[in-house]
């Protein structure tokens, strides 16, 4: 199995991809700590040398900053990936030249993007990756797109429904937000004032459901579980696809359906 954890940055606005970068590579070490601390209930039970990094919008950036700062890193997702290009040139994502080739980068985005748009960051970032690479743009997605494991987007989210139980258990947790002082109070959860209910991982009708999720899980099972098996599977371009592209993950006798 795969253990999954996740972190929050100390100024969520604000902080750079360079900032994202060392607070992913600082909880890959807590984790790997996990291993070895006497009362972990993960003592003994990881491997260590096989350890990955997903990191959305400013942290998809910085997921990339990541894979080139720490080859020992199995495989790097960035979801709606910024450059953070507002950034001074050292907080921002650049790459050297030659790339370097350790660290693959699946790149998950929406070809609707306003807010980190695929044409001047996802594909860009794609084309100056040395290593195996993956890219899938969603027709019609946005930049809340890659967030669940069917897509939908940020109309979808606020056409959701409205419940008491959601109601209350969301404001449980805003509550708990605001006593931790955290900034995202009204965002790290769907809000019952306002308009952002909804599970932004809601399909389209003429989406495969999954079909985000499903890229995503096959990159980690190739690259951090070392299942060839899922090479078939990232080869295939995926129907709600409006661009696909891969390098280095080429499956014997695989086709495109393209």
């Amino acid at each position: 199995g795969i253990v999954a954890m996740t972190i929050g940055t100390p100024s969520p606005f604000t902080d750079s991809p360079a900032v994202r970068s060392k607070a992913l590579l600082d909880a890959s070490l807590a984790l790997q700590g996990e291993h070895e601390r006497a009362d972990s209930v993960l003592r003994g039970r990881l491997d260590i040398s096989r350890r990955a990094v997903q990191g959305y919008s400013l942290g998809g950036g910085g997921a990339q900053l990541a894979a080139l700062a720490d080859p020992t890193l199995k495989c790097v997702i960035a979801l709606a990936p910024d450059g953070g290009y507002m950034f001074p040139s050292k907080h921002s994502l650049s790459f050297p030249s030659p790339p370097p080739t350790a660290v693959p980068v699946l790149i998950l985005c929406g070809d609707n993007d306003e807010e980190a748009p695929p044409k001047k960051f996802g594909w860009p970032h794609y084309r100056q990756t040395g290593a195996a690479k993956l890219i899938f743009e969603v027709e019609g997605g946005d930049h809340y797109t890659p967030l669940g494991p069917a897509g939908g987007t940020k109309h979808q989210a606020e056409a959701g429904s409205m419940s008491m139980e959601l109601w209350c258990v969301n404001c449980s947790t805003i509550c708990a937000c605001w006593m931790c002082q955290c900034p995202l109070a009204l965002w790290c959860t769907p809000c019952p004032c306002a308009t952002l209910n909804g599970p932004t991982g809601h399909a389209a009708d003429r989406a495969p459901r999954g079909a985000i999720g499903g890229v995503a899980l096959a990159w980690l099972r190739l690259f951090l579980l070392d299942d060839e098996t899922a090479r078939s599977q990232l080869v295939l371009r995926p129907d709600i696809a409006s661009g696909f592209e891969c390098s280095g993950i080429e499956a014997p006798l695989a086709m495109d359906r393209s």
